[in-house]
């Protein structure tokens, strides 16, 4: 496990506002503004801030292909291919906007986690819904590898960029960045945002902690330790508890959002072992009632379905290579992106049945339903 950054921006004054840079050398962040243009939006809005609304019975479906380079939309009804956008290398993430009228897709970069230095990404492409089209792009520079985003309570669009150790908070309708937080790690990968408590989590798989934000100061405020690394994260609905799978062992921790301490452990050996020079890459989502937990295992090719009620009840099941991304489509059902194989499994949770399967281009990862 590496050691934190010499500028451990929690040991540092905070109101000193000091960051790492591109190149990893630490300098001033101004914040350009504290109002911006975005729009506020109640939290209730979105049951797992991270997917920014993807929940609902949009009658399209929008994909992000990592691998082909593109985003694709499909018709819920037959899946048909409505359209297909050419992306900058690589699109990862998307969400949609809190008026559901566009889609922003981090574009991380020609590399992979760990490997994405010599040409990370700069920018989040901003696609218009109804024309299906891309209308502009918001440059992070000078930071690179934007990657998780999600939307507070303030319709601020905060972005994950592990290559240059910061998260970022930007007013999205101006495309500016109002602060740089930095996170005292390179390996912040994932973050929800907690509209109850106005705080941003932010996984970081080869850091010892998990980076906890004030979402409204725009600074951090505290560690929560996850001694070999943390992945997948979400929220209850509530917002009251945060599920974060570890890097190892194949453990999930249920966190208290109000005090972010760690009230339960859960053990996922219901998985196969993922072999220790291989990465786990383990995601979870939390059905829109708060009944299921969905996680997906890339490496060993297998999902597990827990009730809300009972984390140890934990049903395996095996599906096709490399399941990577979720997204519920209603409390009972969810969408699993099988990024080797280039398909879409729709499952009903409730009974581990496949109900529907399409195919997408190379290396789906992640899915909105507009």
């Amino acid at each position: 496990m590496n050691n934190r950054p010499a500028d451990d921006p929690l040991n540092a004054n905070q109101d000193d506002n000091e960051s790492h840079s591109p190149n990893g050398q630490a300098n001033a962040t101004t914040e350009v503004g504290r109002a911006g243009t975005y729009r506020p939006f109640s939290a209730v809005a979105c049951a797992n801030p991270i997917e920014g609304g993807m929940a609902g019975a949009g009658r399209e479906v929008l994909v992000v292909n990592k691998l082909a380079g593109r985003v694709q939309f499909f018709a819920r009804s037959g899946w048909t291919l409505l359209a297909e956008l050419e992306m900058e290398s690589f699109p990862h993430e998307v969400v949609i906007d809190p008026g559901g009228r566009l889609a922003y897709v981090s574009i991380y970069g020609r590399g992979v986690f760990g490997k994405n230095s010599e040409q990370p990404g700069r920018n989040i492409a901003v696609i218009d819904l109804s024309t299906r089209q891309q209308v502009r792009s918001i440059d992070v520079s000078p930071w690179r590898g934007p990657h998780g985003m999600a939307f507070d309570e303030q319709g601020v669009l905060w972005v994950s960029c592990d290559v240059s150790g910061v998260v970022l908070a930007l007013d999205p309708v101006r495309g500016e960045i109002l602060s740089a937080v930095p996170s005292g790690s390179f390996g912040t990968h994932w973050l929800v945002a907690c509209h109850l408590h106005s705080k941003i989590y932010a996984s970081n798989k080869t850091f010892d902690f998990l980076c906890v934000i004030d979402s409204r100061e725009r600074k951090l405020i505290g560690r929560i330790p996850f001694p070999h690394g943390s992945e997948g994260l979400a929220l209850s609905p509530l917002g009251d508890r945060l599920y974060v799978t570890a890097q190892r062992p194949q453990m999930m921790a249920v966190i208290d959002t109000q005090t972010d301490a760690i009230i339960e452990e859960v053990s996922l050996t219901v998985f196969s072992p993922t072999p220790p020079e291989r990465n786990p890459q383990k995601r979870v989502r939390v059905s829109p009632d708060g009944r299921w937990l969905l996680l997906t295992s890339f490496n060993t090719g297998e999902i597990a379905i827990l009730p809300g009620n009972d984390l140890r009840a934990q049903r395996l099941f095996s599906v096709e290579k490399g399941p990577m991304g979720i997204t519920f489509a209603d409390s009972n059902h969810a969408f699993v992106m099988n990024h080797d194989q280039g398909t879409v499994w729709l499952i009903n949770v409730q009974s581990g049945q496949v109900v529907d399967r399409f195919v997408t281009a190379a290396g789906p990862e992640t899915l909105a339903m507009v």
